[in-house]
């Protein structure tokens, strides 16, 4: 069973792509397939990033606390909404924060907005970060256009094509994911 960590980077109240989160997290549970954790940084106390994991003293325990949460993991699924054509602010500082802890992890992108293109600006540059911390970012994303008409509140598709779309983000990412953990087994 692979072990996958949702990173859910939006704060904002009233935030609607927690839904896509929730329904990354069911369907990955579903398969049978993952033990998810679901990291949510609205619930960890992880400040302005002033020094990396590796670089601090005495670390507060959230810091702590979440990077061991993406070292135990095989693979990651990022989740934010689009803001201004990007990536969440609180998911940057999140991922800012660790260093050997992505090492060549695989990574999903999901991202979602209000409109009609479903984040793909933000998914676009969230692959250029994939890479620069030395992880790999799948190719296919799920983008959610509309969240509030394609999720309901738990993260339950609304139409046809976001069921689709799912499906086939969490069976070509468990794909993915189990090929990078087992040819990182072969290396060790």
């Amino acid at each position: 069973m692979l072990k996958i960590t949702i990173l859910y980077g939006a704060i904002r109240e009233g935030r609607l792509s927690i839904r896509a989160a929730r329904a990354i997290d069911k369907a990955l549970r579903d398969s049978g397939k993952a033990d998810v954790t679901f990291i949510d940084v609205k619930d960890y106390d992880l400040p302005l990033m002033e020094n990396r994991l590796k670089d601090m003293k005495d670390p507060l325990p959230d810091v702590v606390k979440v990077g061991k949460m993406i070292e135990d993991a095989d693979g990651l699924i990022f989740v934010t909404p689009e803001y201004n054509n990007s990536y969440s602010g609180p998911l940057k500082n999140t991922v800012d924060y660790y260093t050997k802890e992505w090492g060549k992890k695989p990574i999903g992108i999901v991202c979602g907005s209000n409109g009609k293109q479903g984040g793909i600006n933000a998914s676009n540059l969230l692959q250029l970060l994939v890479l620069a911390i030395g992880a790999f970012p799948m190719p296919r994303k799920l983008l959610v256009p509309e969240l509030d008409k394609s999720l309901d509140e738990e993260g339950k598709p609304l139409n046809e094509t976001m069921a689709n779309n799912l499906d086939k983000f969490v069976k070509e990412y468990l794909w993915f994911a189990e090929a990078i953990v087992n040819q990182k087994k072969k290396d060790q």
